[in-house]
């Protein structure tokens, strides 16, 4: 064998195994993985506590891109960027680039808030008579007050709560995270709850197709952090400290 054939045939070797190594493991080589999501979304900031959380325990650093929620599908679905903080069920179905993490990151748990003073006047039976507000865009609220006779919306949700807040607005149509961070944020008081939830849907985080290895490993964690309470403590401090 002369030298130049085994140089060559070197060469050829070493690019096999590295093309090898990052065929398996694609998120070693960088070690760092880019996210997009809502611009401005509380829920959307929670998940990313979560995964940031989850993803550690990989030793993979999570960057969140927040942009518009058309353009957040877009550059994930085509793969400019690594995944979706959260989504809803369907979105596979309709992007079949995207992977669904089968553990939900975080729940959107749709709520009603009113005035703690208001509890015993405002009723299921005479709420659909009230003022009552919604953000721009939310699907949940918009089929909540289906058939509704004065309904608000605007596109700032603390617009909303201090209306609220001031009696101008019976209701505010919201979720558990969103709202209870806009309390905290506004430093609210007074404002609670009307009853459970109305309605609980699972979201979920998305990975691009090429990040399909690491789909099992995630999903453990995620699972893990479900089964031990770990998720749900995320969401309960960001909820406490106004994050």
């Amino acid at each position: 064998m002369n030298a130049a054939f085994a140089w060559a045939l070197q060469r050829r070797i070493s690019l096999i195994l590295v093309v090898c190594v990052l065929a398996v493991s694609p998120v070693k080589a960088a070690e760092r993985l880019v996210f997009s999501t809502f611009e401005g979304s509380s829920l959307s900031t929670v998940g990313g506590l979560v995964l940031k959380r989850a993803y550690s325990k990989l030793g993979i650093e999570v960057e969140i891109y927040e942009t518009s929620g058309s353009r957040s599908l877009v550059l994930a679905s085509t793969g400019h960027v690594d995944g979706e903080v959260i989504r809803i069920r369907d979105v596979e179905d309709r992007f079949p680039s995207l992977l669904r993490v089968p553990t939900p990151t975080v729940l959107l748990e749709g709520m009603v808030f009113v005035q703690e003073r208001k509890l015993k006047t405002v009723t299921l039976e005479n709420l659909p008579q009230k003022h009552v507000g919604y953000l721009v865009g939310a699907v949940h609220a918009e089929i909540f007050t289906e058939g509704f006779s004065n309904v608000w919306t605007a596109p700032d949700e603390g617009e909303l709560f201090r209306l609220l807040a001031s009696g101008k607005l019976d209701a505010v149509i919201s979720d558990r995270i969103d709202g209870g961070l806009m309390i905290a944020k506004l430093k609210l008081s007074g404002i609670v709850p009307f009853g459970p939830p109305f309605q609980i849907e699972p979201l979920y985080h998305y990975l691009h197709i090429r990040h399909r290895a690491l789909l099992p490993r995630i999903e453990a964690v995620l699972a893990e952090m479900r089964d031990s309470g770990e998720a749900e403590e995320i969401v309960r401090r960001a909820l406490a400290n106004g994050t």
